[in-house]
């Protein structure tokens, strides 16, 4: 059973705006190191301002790929590449024990448990509406 491609596009449009606005969040989180999620007890200028720069960038491929699937279908993948690898770096930060060893946070390793594990469903839940739209 297949859909009309024109039936599934708005929720691969909406995942890829919901992905952009997290995005867009985590720029400003990071850039500011503002307080959520302890963001101001793990804020190192240097690199927080790169992540922020990471996050808006992802945020606006977002954006312009939902404009245009059909035209932007290789942006599409190259950018689900590079979040694939904020995705590892994150697993990886995670299994070597998070942020409580290097800084003084509380409840961000708790937190980031659950932030990354929503991201992973829409990761997945976002490939899977592209792959299925076909």
């Amino acid at each position: 059973m297949t859909l009309e491609l024109s039936k599934k596009q708005p929720l691969i449009k909406i995942l890829l705006w919901i992905g952009a606005v997290f995005f867009l969040l985590e720029f400003f989180l990071h850039f500011f190191g503002l307080e959520p999620l302890e963001h101001d007890k793990i804020f190192i200028s240097t690199h927080d301002r790169y992540i922020a720069a990471y996050a808006l960038t992802l945020s606006s491929l977002s954006i312009l790929v939902s404009t245009n699937l059909k035209k932007y279908k290789e942006l599409f993948m190259l950018t689900m590449a590079m979040m694939l690898v904020g995705l590892i770096i994150g697993t990886m930060i995670a299994f070597e024990g998070g942020y409580s060893g290097l800084f003084p946070v509380v409840d961000l390793d708790e937190q980031l448990g659950g932030l990354g594990t929503l991201f992973i469903i829409w990761y997945f839940s976002t490939l899977a509406c592209w792959y299925l739209k076909k």
